[in-house]
């Protein structure tokens, strides 16, 4: 393997996160499609109002700028990832990405998230449960590419429902992102890149121990130079050399 699709969680987002995705053909049938899911359309979603307001929108706007920029590399760039992984919420882009969800089922799983977190009438177990019934219903498909849970680290090949396990049980425990890294770093994956929206998990990852990879944001870079760096062409400048193990 030797490229890895991160997904950031919630925390990355900022107002104008839409506004900023790659100008491709691919993103822009992205928000098309996230357009005729979401009630009220996907325009404003990423205001300051709203992304301070509703966890829906937050939710929505990050699947939305995950799968976009996903799409606008692997169908306008022609980059393909060997391996998957998202952090908390954005697991469920993650999914997409391997061929597990489709975009509209993704829509709806994080639209009940987002309502279970903003109501927190129940203990976090309790909600771990409701978002599984939900996925419960959801349609198995294959695997395109491995996926790296979040709350375990495991490396899941052929395993459908360990994924959505791995979703369910994002709403109820902690990220572990050190057993996530390491669990990328044993696929054989050399070159990460950071899906929209920012910068976060690069700048996490540059500081990081054990192991020789390197990861870019995609929009910090562009997505012209993040696709230059995936298929290891011309070195990418801004590039984080994670260091050697030692």
């Amino acid at each position: 393997m030797n490229v890895a699709f991160l997904f950031p969680g919630p925390g990355a987002l900022r107002p104008g996160t839409l506004h900023r995705l790659p100008d491709t053909a691919a993103s822009a049938a992205v928000l098309a499609e996230a357009e005729c899911e979401h009630p009220g359309g996907v325009a404003e979603l990423d205001t300051a109002d709203a992304l301070a307001s509703s966890e829906v929108a937050r939710h929505v706007c990050l699947l939305i700028a995950g799968v976009a920029g996903a799409r606008a590399l692997t169908e306008d760039e022609e980059v393909r990832p060997d391996v998957v992984t998202g952090h908390g919420a954005g697991a469920f882009a993650a999914a997409v990405a391997a061929g597990l969800l489709t975009l509209p089922e993704a829509l709806r799983a994080v639209r009940i998230r987002a309502e279970l977190l903003a109501r927190a009438e129940e203990p976090p177990h309790d909600l771990g449960i409701r978002m599984a019934q939900h996925l419960a219903t959801v349609r198995r498909r294959t695997h395109k590419m491995p996926y790296v849970t979040c709350t375990g680290g495991d490396c899941l090949t052929a395993d459908a429902n360990g994924v959505f396990d791995d979703l369910a049980r994002s709403i109820a425990l902690p990220v572990r992102w050190t057993e996530t890294v390491t669990t990328l770093r044993a696929t054989g994956a050399e070159r990460w890149v950071e899906l929209p929206p920012g910068r976060a998990l690069t700048a996490a990852l540059k500081d990081a121990e054990n192991g020789p990879v390197r990861v870019v944001s995609m929009e910090e870079t562009g997505i012209a130079e993040a696709a230059e760096f995936a298929r290891g062409e011309t070195g990418t400048l801004r590039a984080h050399q994670l260091p050697e193990e030692g």
